[in-house]
């Protein structure tokens, strides 16, 4: 294959440049920045990029992964108990979201990524990137990025900790973990168990609850002053009940994932990281296992880094014996030309199934003074059928199905006060050959439907922030517009609210912490042909505080959707009204 007869010329080419970089700081963890795929970035962000800290989530008062994703403003989300969660970026499709764990993507097993199976308090940050990234991680990535980092604190002392909730439909959970630290590696061992009876999201007479335990196990350790291991483990076993128009489906929503990576550092400019990674999924009654392999070197300049990487990735649908495969070969260049801080990435994608392929990306930023910066990309991105569509379309003899492809523009403008910072960003974004699911005789019973190419769809759209404090409060606004037309309707694609806002106000004052999250998103056509007539427009309001008795114990109570409102994501689907948690926490 064309990357196989490349690979090694390029890799001995890069093992073997003068050394004439900035010495690295200790031994490299790829997954540390989402936005460029390393550690130790030369120039500062450019995308949108939205970060969530322990403390960040601790204090929206969500108790689960979805509902966290639900609070956020700048996404727009669907689903919730008892119906698929999917989370749209800038108008896209959720298929056009990857999720990644710790690095590795979770394979999308039913066209999106399974959001149910990641424990919140497992997760020790998120960042949530938005834009086209498959030339640093590959198809699927169009709208943007999900990053789940399991990895812990390696400054934090050893200690144990317990978190104990319960609140309304019957929702318990009970959080233990341990953290071990030495002089030149950690453990950290967790264990969640989950409960809600859940609500009856359709109206049939029978709740829809979720029962989820999971086991998070993550080591690392300095095999000596240039090579660090670590190890990471997650295993979840799920069972949510939720309905839909194929009957009752199997419950099961399990993950289990083994990534392994051992870092090394040749000298003071020259470093790699070698990562496996073996995924195991249960969902709907069908089992796919995802294996993935990557090497990424990288090499420091005097103002300048280049990463060089390559991966091997094999998707397997285990009941139908199909193997998705590809071997990538990517590159970024970042770094300063006259204050001009830019980055240029490329991959190549050798495809089993769709041949050769390549993504790009570049990026742009300047700080025209030292309260304002400027910053602009353009790129492309893919996504390729997973194995429902390519199965389906393998049946029905429809086997000319190609990827989507997507190019995007976006420029933003961050301005600096004195009383705090304004951003506005611009994009517009255009997926060719998008898939479009076709049933010849409107009859799903008769099994003859199948996927194709149709057409393109345009996005465009403007963010706006606004970060200050107000009367002792911080106070952070995000208002979006978004418009997404499908080309051969000239319509507005479903579920893509044309406008949302959310403010969120936190404060703490002595032992006290409290947050006030209020979100408010436009009506939405509830499909894309505008056949269900519309979703009504919504507003939710949420409340969280918290006392610290010590430095150990705090207890925290939180009001989700305060006002009790009734609202819809998708047609003939409840969801949860006022919804209240009370739960401690003690650290020994």
């Amino acid at each position: 294959m064309i990357i196989k007869n490349i690979l090694a010329t390029i890799l001995v080419l890069t093992i073997q440049i003068p050394n004439t970089a900035n010495a690295l700081i200790g031994p490299i963890k790829i997954s540390l920045n989402t936005e460029y795929r390393t550690s130790a970035p030369i120039i500062g962000p450019v995308a949108t990029t939205i970060k969530l800290s322990k403390s960040d989530i601790k204090r929206t008062g969500k108790r689960t992964f979805t509902g966290l994703l639900e609070s956020i403003h700048a996404v727009s989300f669907e689903g919730g108990q008892g119906n698929l969660t999917a989370l749209r970026i800038r108008g896209n499709e959720s298929s056009h979201t990857l999720l990644l764990l710790d690095g590795n993507k979770v394979t999308i097993t039913g066209g999106q990524p399974n959001l149910d199976v990641i424990p919140l308090d497992q997760i020790e940050r998120i960042e949530i990137t938005k834009g086209p990234f498959s030339s640093l991680y590959g198809p699927g990535a169009i709208g943007g990025i999900i990053h789940v980092f399991t990895d812990k604190d390696v400054n934090s002392i050893s200690r144990n900790r317990i978190d104990i909730s319960y609140g309304s439909n019957d929702t318990n959970k009970i959080n233990l973990n341990s953290y071990f630290k030495s002089d030149t590696g950690y453990m950290d061992i967790a264990l969640t168990d989950f409960h809600t009876d859940g609500i009856d999201a359709t109206g049939d007479g029978d709740l829809d609850p979720i029962d989820r335990t999971t086991v998070g196990i993550n080591i690392g350790t300095e095999v000596s002053d240039k090579t660090s291991v670590n190890l990471n483990i997650m295993n979840t076993k799920a069972i949510i009940e939720y309905d839909d128009t194929w009957g009752t489906p199997k419950p099961d929503n399990n993950l289990r994932q083994f990534n392994v990576g051992v870092s090394h550092k040749f000298s003071d400019r020259f470093a790699t990281k070698f990562d496996y990674m073996n995924q195991n999924t249960q969902r709907r009654g069908d089992k796919y296992k995802l294996n993935t392999v990557s090497l990424i070197n990288e090499l420091d300049f005097d103002y300048s880094k280049l990463s060089v990487g390559l991966s091997n990735s094999v998707d397997k649908d285990i009941a139908n014996s199909k193997n998705i495969k590809h071997s990538d070969l990517f590159s970024q260049w970042q770094g300063l030309i006259i204050d001009n801080e830019l980055s240029i990435g490329a991959r190549i994608v050798d495809h089993d199934k769709f041949s050769t392929h390549y993504t790009y990306n570049f990026n742009w930023a300047k700080d025209l003074s030292s309260s304002l910066r400027v910053n602009g990309s353009y790129g492309s991105a893919t996504n390729l059928p997973d194995h429902y569509k390519n199965n389906l379309n393998i049946t029905q003899g429809q086997t000319d199905l190609k990827p989507e492809r997507s190019k995007n523009f976006e420029l933003g403008l961050i301005k600096e006060y004195g009383w705090g910072t304004t951003g506005v960003k611009l994009y517009k974004s255009k997926v060719s050959d998008a898939f479009t699911y076709l049933d010849p005789d409107s009859n799903w019973l008769t099994d003859n439907a199948y996927y194709r190419n149709d057409g393109t769809v345009d996005i465009k759209g403007a963010e706006l922030t606004l970060d200050t404090e107000l009367l002792g409060w911080q106070l952070d606004v995000n208002i979006d517009f978004n418009q997404a037309i499908n080309k051969s309707t000239n319509l507005q694609k479903g579920r893509r609210p044309n406008r949302s806002i959310g403010v969120n106000l936190s404060k703490t004052s002595g032992k006290w912490k409290r947050s006030v999250n209020w979100s408010a998103k436009s009506w939405v056509w509830d499909k894309d042909n505008h056949s269900n007539g519309k979703l009504g427009g919504y507003g939710l309001l949420s409340l969280s505080t918290s006392y610290d008795f010590n430095e150990d114990l705090s207890v925290f109570l939180n009001i989700n959707n305060a006002l009790d409102k009734d609202y819809e994501m998708a047609q003939g689907y409840n969801t949860l009204g006022r919804n209240i948690n009370l739960g401690i926490s003690h650290t020994f």
